[in-house]
């Protein structure tokens, strides 16, 4: 279970924790059980919508970081350079 763990925290330190993480699982998922023959349309239109409310979080923040005036990649970036 050591590579699940390492596995995860790769993705979380890639998304940076954001919903996104949640968002990537859930595809992962999808394709598992489109292969497996067992992906239905109401976990299609669950997926899409899931997926429009992470796309409409981030559109959010960008807005808001604009408005605020904030640096982009949010108080987590590694801001190198």
């Amino acid at each position: 279970m050591g590579w699940l763990t390492a596995l995860s925290n790769k993705i979380l330190a890639i998304t940076h924790g954001r919903s996104t993480a949640f968002f990537i699982a859930f595809f992962i998922a999808g394709h598992g059980m489109h292969l497996a023959g067992k992906l239905t349309p109401v976990y299609v239109a669950y997926m899409g919508t899931l997926g429009g409310l992470v796309l409409g979080h981030a559109v959010q923040e960008n807005i808001m970081a604009v408005k605020n005036d904030i640096p982009p990649g949010g108080p987590d970036a590694d801001n190198k350079g």
